[in-house]
């Protein structure tokens, strides 16, 4: 019984604690969050999106952060934070459940990619 109670799970904002939105784009489920327009992607999401012209950003090493900790929709467990091309920093789950894209970080990365035109196909929220 304890398993289907978390199969049944809706996934959570890591940073504005509602529930997620799942969106499908080219066969692939993202989770959107609508107050803050972040993204999380499951582990390989972000390569069937990007056609695997991006870095395996999951096996990096990562960093709690101090202050807030944000958690993974999936396992709870505290989000680490990554470097990205881009001058960016992302946030990932530690036991390899996915990545969260704070507001435009997915389009930014995206955009540093081979292929940079998947950044258009992102425009959630409106810009």
């Amino acid at each position: 019984m304890k398993a289907a109670k978390y199969a049944a799970m809706i996934p959570v904002c890591p940073k504005c604690d509602v529930g997620l939105f799942r969106l499908r784009f080219k066969s692939v489920e993202i989770n959107y969050c609508e107050k803050c327009r972040g993204v999380w992607l499951d582990a390989g999401e972000l390569e069937q999106l990007a056609e695997s012209l991006l870095p395996d950003f999951q096996s990096q090493p990562g960093t709690v952060p101090p202050g807030k900790k944000h958690l993974c929709p999936r396992c709870d467990a505290w989000l680490e934070e990554i470097a990205a091309p881009g001058n960016l920093t992302l946030d990932k789950c530690p036991r390899g459940h996915g990545l969260w894209f704070d507001a435009d970080e997915l389009q930014q990365l995206l955009a540093t990619a081979p292929g940079a035109h998947l950044s258009e196909l992102f425009n959630l929220g409106g810009n």
